[in-house]
């Protein structure tokens, strides 16, 4: 080849190869791009997590109910349509949700209004209380009240000895857990209703009154359509607590099958085989919980009101016997939403003798548990303190990524993908996670990791929007400040918004973890020995025949003080910042 030849030949291959920077150029130059903006890199990481551990087990579900023995069909959802075992559990489960619902509603939303309208001795303390009930695992109050008002209870022992009547409350079956349910969803209508009406200007209805119109008036046509967002978020969050709650009608529903009870049957069940019906049952509540989302934004859109004054509503002092009224009506809610938490104490120094309790003050129950028992103690603790951290790092990331950055594509997908676990019963979520971790190449099931994710993507949700509601009130420019001083993005961020919104993310942070201590649906299913969670541990022993409830009690004893404990910090901690 001539050195023409050659020439040209090298010439043709430069004009070939592709325009840019070399090699190395180009990765200086992304990793610059990188360094000037962190949050792409968290962007991604973020996306990665919500397709794998949120997107990715939902769409198995659903492929596995639409799978059958030869392949594809609809023989999953024919079966559960079919038969009354299922169709009936879809009745019993929205029979469920709407009394307890109605029920909570009418007792919470006059309450709530009470109390945003007067002062009276021992306000703040009821609020305190009413704001602890929420922190009660359902299945430990089910119990609770099954002692209670069972048919060989406390309350029908009293009433045989005083009075020689065989009293029967049937607290098993659909009447106990709507009694039982409607505790557990009160404070959520009482909490947001008493919001909605705190944050009214009082100006509209002294201009409604100036109008000359009477009280009752105001209150229908002023003071309850602008409490609207709150009423109609409390039912809609009580609605979903009762359909997705899976102890209650585990301990005391007897032969009254709900949909989150007829998962967890199916799956049990069907462990090893084919998984196809309770997937479909799982798809159904989805559908059903996303029917409820769909409803309560359509309210809130046509019925929710704003205004531009920032005072909050006033209140006024109570007269002697409106005091009383308002004070005997808290006690007697109180009372209610409390027994269960004061006979868990109580039962906690009984001795149980063969599963029968007795009336014998005894300290053996603790001395087992911190002698004998902690290992589920310290494994809530570390799932839920792994699963905190991480809805912490990830709820502030993910509400800045929302809020501030607003990516085409990637702010919109974590906005919807983290929003999901909300809307997903604990047992359907679950059982996503079976089908899609618990083959190769990860596998996860049984395991103290798939616990950590599952607490942390269910509960990610309280993180991220506290987060947002914190971040909405630091103004962007604080930041910007930094960043023309010279700050990098990173620290800019560190040292001037995040320190701004710490107080939400705190709160958010203690939120999930509360929850995340008293959740069981899921880790029933997924967990495995040594790796089982309070919660497992007291409702396997309560639910075990002729066991020993004393020590339950105590481990229930327990987990009330530690989420308590957290719950009244938060609290105080709160209003004082609202104080000041």
């Amino acid at each position: 080849m001539t050195i023409q030849a050659e020439r040209a030949a090298r010439q043709e291959q430069q004009a070939a190869a592709p325009a840019g920077p070399p090699p190395a150029r180009a990765g200086r130059t992304i990793r610059a791009a990188l360094q000037r903006s962190p949050w792409l890199i968290f962007a991604a990481v973020t996306m990665v997590i919500g397709a794998v551990f949120i997107i990715l087990p939902q769409i198995n579900t659903i492929a596995t109910a639409f799978r059958t023995s030869t392949g594809w069909g609809l023989d999953a959802f024919v079966t559960f349509f079919s038969s009354s075992q299922y169709t009936a559990a879809i009745g019993n489960s929205l029979l469920v949700v709407f009394s307890t619902a109605g029920i909570a509603t009418v007792l919470a939303v006059p309450l709530a209004y009470l109390f945003a309208r007067y002062d009276f001795t021992g306000k703040n303390v009821a609020l305190t209380f009413i704001t602890l009930a929420t922190a009660s695992p359902p299945f430990l109050g089910a119990y609770a009240w099954l002692i209670l008002l069972g048919r060989f209870g406390v309350v029908h022992n009293i009433v045989q000895d005083l009075f020689h009547v065989d009293l029967d409350l049937h607290i098993i079956g659909p009447a106990g857990v709507i009694w039982v349910v409607t505790w557990l969803v009160f404070p959520l209508v009482f909490l947001l209703s008493f919001e909605g009406f705190t944050n009214q200007d009082p100006s509209l209805a002294d201009a409604a009154a100036s109008a000359g119109a009477h009280r009752i008036r105001t209150l229908f046509r002023v003071e309850i359509p602008l409490a609207i967002p709150g009423i109609v978020t409390g039912i809609f969050m009580a609605m979903l607590a009762a359909f997705s709650d899976f102890g209650t009608p585990a301990v005391i529903g007897g032969e009254f099958p709900v949909m989150p009870t007829l998962v967890y049957g199916q799956y049990v069940s069907e462990v090893g085989g084919n998984l196809s019906l309770a997937s479909t049952a799982g798809l159904v509540m989805i559908l059903m919980s996303s029917v409820a989302l769909t409803v309560q934004r359509i309210i809130l859109a046509k019925r929710t009101f704003a205004t531009l004054g920032a005072k909050r509503s006033r209140t006024a002092r109570a007269g002697r016997a409106g005091t009383i009224g308002i004070m005997v009506y808290t006690a007697v809610i109180l009372i209610a939403a409390f027994a269960p938490h004061v006979t868990l104490v109580v039962v906690s120094f009984l001795k149980w003798n063969y599963g029968i309790l007795s009336s014998t003050f005894t300290l053996e129950n603790y001395t087992s548990l911190f002698t004998e028992h902690l290992a589920p103690i310290g494994v809530s603790f570390m799932v839920g303190g792994i699963a905190t951290v991480l809805c912490a790092v990830f709820g502030v990331g993910i509400s800045y990524l929302v809020v501030r950055k607003k990516m085409k594509f990637v702010s919109p997908f974590l906005n919807v993908t983290t929003t999901l676990p909300y809307i997903i019963p604990g047992t359907v979520l679950a059982l996503g996670y079976v089908v899609v971790f618990n083959n190769p190449p990860l596998i996860l099931t049984g395991t103290w990791l798939i616990l950590v994710i599952v607490s942390f993507v269910r509960k990610l949700p309280f993180a991220i929007k506290s987060a947002e509601a914190s971040l909405y009130q630091v103004h962007p420019a604080v930041e910007e400040a930094a960043l023309m001083a010279g700050a990098g993005p990173g620290r800019a961020f560190l040292t001037t918004t995040l320190r701004l919104m710490m107080g939400g993310v705190l709160t958010g942070a203690s939120l999930a973890f509360l929850q995340m201590m008293t959740e069981l649906s899921s880790s029933l299913i997924l967990y495995r020995p040594p790796w089982e969670t309070m919660t497992v541990a007291i409702y396997r022993n309560a639910l075990s025949s002729g066991a020993d409830f004393g020590l339950s009690a105590a481990m229930g004893v327990v987990l009330l003080l530690s989420v308590n404990v957290i719950l009244l910090t938060v609290n105080l901690v709160t209003r004082k910042n609202i104080r000041l």
